[in-house]
């Protein structure tokens, strides 16, 4: 009787421990639900985490760069503590075309890597995030979520480790020469509020142009083409009627997807690309 007392005053004290674990719970909205990961600090102070998110069957949310239609993704981690978030990586989407927009997406489930900085080892993590996002099927609804973690110092978790490996090996990568490689972008007309431009690359079947630009131009969705002496391209134009700055000087960034995966390049224009 003694230790069953002993036990019951106990309990409410153990429960009130945090609970350390580098698989969060589910938070789940309508049709849609988010955990975080992590795995255990480094050495180095890095701490590796990601963001799961599944929906349900038919419904879709949307990349960094939500194409014609659609909500950008927007994750705010400024409440954690002993924790500083770096930008949230982001694998390449497929593009879906309703007939009416172009829109860059996600189905049924992604991960999103994201890598922290551990100000003190010795320090308790929390891991907090704040989620907007947009899903849709025939519509769209925007979905707010709030999730925390507490990111202990027990050990090894191998489910955590393996799910953020995969999710950082799903992350367009340098590119393969002669396989998927982004060769070069150039100006190939239009004039200066609604400039062309044209894509040369390498892929190996299956492939699809994702084009990022500062946020007050707007760009088409890319199409295959025949360069230059038989060149495999895309071409695209880009409507920059709003636009603030100039065009030599900025920056695009274009990921290709195929059969042999993903890649990323950033181009910078330069002078001749302000000349039409």
């Amino acid at each position: 009787m003694r230790i069953r007392s002993l036990f019951l005053s106990l309990l409410p004290a153990v429960l009130s421990l945090p609970a350390f674990a580098a698989i969060g719970p589910w938070v789940s909205a309508d049709k849609v639900r988010a955990r975080l990961v992590a795995a255990t600090p480094a050495a180095d102070g890095t701490l590796e985490g990601a963001i799961e998110i599944e929906l349900a069957p038919g419904w879709k949310t949307y990349w960094r760069s939500p194409g014609d239609a659609g909500v950008p993704p927007r994750f705010d981690f400024s409440a954690s503590t002993n924790a500083e978030a770096a930008a949230v990586e982001y694998p390449a989407p497929e593009r879906y075309d309703d007939g009416y927009a172009a829109s860059n997406i996600y189905r049924d489930r992604v991960v999103l890597p994201v890598r922290f900085t551990v100000a003190d080892k010795a320090d308790p993590v929390t891991l907090d995030v704040k989620m907007d996002i947009g899903i849709c099927e025939e519509i769209c609804i925007p979905v707010h979520m709030t999730t925390s973690l507490d990111v202990g110092n027990a050990g090894h978790d191998g489910a955590a480790s393996t799910l953020i490996a995969a999710a950082r090996a799903a992350l367009p990568g340098p590119g393969k020469p002669g396989a998927l490689e982004l060769l070069s972008l150039k100006r190939s007309g239009g004039s200066d509020q609604k400039p062309e431009f044209e894509a040369r690359y390498h892929a190996s079947g299956k492939e699809a142009l994702f084009v990022e630009t500062p946020g007050d131009w707007f760009a088409d969705p890319p199409k295959a083409a025949e360069g230059e002496g038989g060149a495999r391209v895309f071409r695209f134009a880009v409507d920059r009627r709003t636009a603030a700055g100039t065009i030599a000087g900025t920056e695009i960034r274009l990921t290709l997807t195929g059969e042999a995966g993903a890649t990323s390049r950033t181009f910078t224009l330069d002078a001749g690309d302000a000349k039409p």
